[in-house]
């Protein structure tokens, strides 16, 4: 193998490595955003229960009563 044929092998593994790691980079922006997104609905999911909760106290409403006999 020539040094031509071994530069342009070095190069394009340099290339290769260039885009894996712009990938690498879109990905965890992209998994960043998706966390920050699941921490936000799972703050709202725990408004919303207490929410229902309270509700549900105030019009003087039992789960107990709400579940079928067979359970």
């Amino acid at each position: 193998m020539n040094t031509s044929d071994l530069q342009a092998r070095i190069d394009e593994l340099e290339i290769r490595a260039q885009f894996q790691d712009d990938t690498i980079d879109a990905l965890n922006d992209a998994l960043t955003h998706q966390q920050q997104d699941i921490l936000l609905l799972q703050e709202q999911v725990k408004l919303l229960a207490k929410r229902l909760e309270s509700q549900r106290q105030n019009f003087g409403i039992n789960d107990s009563a709400e579940k079928p006999p067979h359970y």
